[in-house]
């Protein structure tokens, strides 16, 4: 199958499905799906959440159309579009593995990660995508008060007690 466009590579396709087998996942970020495609195809649930109100980086490209063309058959994947601050609030519900994709700037970054912790096991997963941009490792650094367990390519992965 054909991946979406996106910015994931390789080996960090490896490692986020490593994480994901067998889990409830909270995405918080997606564009046009390519992360969401991942994990669904081993994850037991994944809730995807976008505003989908474009990249600032790529003003002018509309990612929504591509994202439901990309993700609508998936029968494990529920779609969210929402702001993150209004939504993920509102869950009653816990997950083992939360990816963090949103916007980069540091305080968004801490923010989500905070916000995503609330509902995640108390030793579940976060992971941070593009952990290569300065403003993203800060804002991660702040939330998780530690290091990554491991960073595989751009991807920061924050496991045991959190």
């Amino acid at each position: 199958m054909k991946l979406p466009d996106g910015w994931l590579s390789p080996v960090e396709i490896i490692e986020l499905q490593r994480l994901a087998k067998d889990r409830t996942v909270l995405e918080l970020g997606a564009w046009k799906g390519r992360s969401t495609v991942v994990l669904s195809e081993v994850a037991t649930f994944v809730v995807s959440v976008d505003r989908h109100q474009g990249i600032p980086e790529r003003e002018g490209v509309e990612s929504l159309p591509d994202y439901l063309d990309n993700v609508l058959g998936l029968d494990n994947v529920a779609i969210v579009i929402a702001q993150f601050d209004r939504i993920v609030p509102l869950f009653d519900s816990f997950f083992n593995l939360c990816f963090i994709d949103g916007s980069h700037d540091e305080q968004s970054v801490y923010q989500d990660a905070m916000m995503a912790m609330e509902h995640l096991d108390g030793y579940g997963t976060v992971c941070f995508h593009d952990w290569d941009m300065d403003s993203v490792r800060k804002g991660g650094l702040r939330a998780m008060c530690k290091s990554p367990s491991r960073v595989v390519d751009s991807l920061a992965v924050f496991e045991g007690k959190l």
